[in-house]
């Protein structure tokens, strides 16, 4: 079985894609405010009650991403700080 390596570059990009994700999820709304974007009338009414049953379980996933996210920028934060002491322990042997 091979080794999990972990970098710090994997660390900070995972967090900040976490981030993405949640500002993605903040601003869904913005891209069908209007209806414009669905086109035909059925298709409009459609997509409007699924974004309606959406919202809530939207606003759910926001909120635990929002608790994953940070939780992973403290990860980070401690990562590069343990891999900083370390790197100094090893130029002061």
């Amino acid at each position: 079985m091979a080794d999990l390596v972990v970098t710090s570059v994997a660390v900070d990009e995972a967090a900040e894609q976490l981030a993405a994700i949640i500002d993605e999820f903040k601003n869904m709304g913005k891209l069908w405010e209007d209806g414009t974007v669905w086109g035909h009338d059925t298709v409009k009414k459609a997509m409007d009650d699924f974004v309606e049953d959406w919202w809530v379980k939207r606003e759910k996933l926001t909120t635990n991403l929002s608790d994953l996210q940070k939780k992973m920028a403290q990860a980070a934060e401690q990562w590069n700080d343990l891999e900083i002491e370390l790197a100094a322990s090893f130029d002061e042997q």
